[in-house]
C-alpha cells in the first residue's frame, strides 16, 4: 500500500497538490469549508507529499500562506457585509449559536492575539473571520492578524508534515486520508441525527 502511494504522489503533478492544498485552505474560512474538511489535514498531507513527491515545499508554503491570507480576508469581508444574515440561516443554524458567540467572545476580548491564536482551534479558525467582520474589528488590526497568523501557522504546519514525510514516509497520507473521511462521515452523521430529533421534538404533542 505505501509503495503504491508513493508511485500515485510521485506521478501526481506539483500544479495539482498546489491547487488541492490552496483551493481547501482558501475555502476553509471563505465558504466555511472548514467545518467539514479541516484545511490543517490537507495541508499536512500537501507536506508529506512534498517529501516523498516532486512539490517543492517552499513553494507550497508560499502559495498556502497566500491562500490561508486571502481565504480569512475574503470571510471578513463576508461577516462585515452581510454576517447577521448568515448566522441567522439556516446554514448558519447548523453551525450553532453556542459556536458563533464563543468566537465572539474570542475576539472581542482578545483583539489581534486571538485572530492569530485561532488558527490553531478547529472550527474557531472557520468563523473566527466571519465573526471579526460582524464585529467590525478595525480593518487594519484584523489585516496584521491574519498575515501575521496566516503565515505562522502554514510554515509550522508544513515543516512538520515535511519533517513527518521525511521520517515515515507515505503511510502518513493514507492515515489522513482515512481521517479526513472518517472527519467528513461523522459529521453528517451527527447533523442527520441532529435533523431527525428536532424533526421529532418538533412532531411530539405538547401536554
Amino acid at each position: 500500500m505505501a509503495d503504491w502511494i508513493v508511485s500515485v504522489v510521485q506521478s501526481t503533478p506539483p500544479w495539482a497538490v498546489y491547487l488541492i492544498v490552496c483551493g481547501v485552505v482558501f475555502g476553509e474560512a471563505a465558504a466555511l469549508l472548514g467545518l467539514v474538511l479541516p484545511g490543517e489535514t490537507v495541508l499536512l498531507a500537501g507536506a508529506v507529499a512534498a517529501a516523498i513527491g516532486s512539490t517543492n515545499i517552499a513553494w507550497l508554503i508560499v502559495a498556502a500562506s497566500v491562500a490561508a491570507v486571502l481565504g480569512d480576508w475574503t470571510g471578513y469581508l463576508i461577516g462585515r457585509r452581510s454576517g447577521d444574515k448568515i448566522t441567522h440561516s439556516r446554514f448558519g443554524g447548523w453551525i450553532g449559536e453556542e459556536r458563533w458567540a464563543r468566537a465572539e467572545t474570542l475576539i472581542r476580548d482578545g483583539g489581534v492575539v486571538a485572530v492569530v491564536g485561532a488558527r490553531w482551534i478547529g472550527y474557531v479558525r472557520t468563523v473566527t473571520p466571519f465573526v471579526a467582520g460582524m464585529s467590525h474589528m478595525p480593518t487594519r488590526q484584523y489585516l496584521l492578524a491574519n498575515v501575521v497568523g496566516g503565515v505562522v501557522w502554514v510554515v509550522v504546519v508544513c515543516v512538520v508534515g515535511y519533517a513527518l514525510g521525511q521520517t515515515l514516509g507515505a503511510s502518513l497520507l493514507l492515515y489522513f486520508a482515512l481521517g479526513a473521511a472518517l472527519v467528513v462521515v461523522a459529521y453528517f452523521g451527527i447533523r442527520r441525527l441532529l435533523r431527525r430529533r428536532t424533526s421529532v421534538d418538533i412532531g411530539s404533542p405538547t401536554e
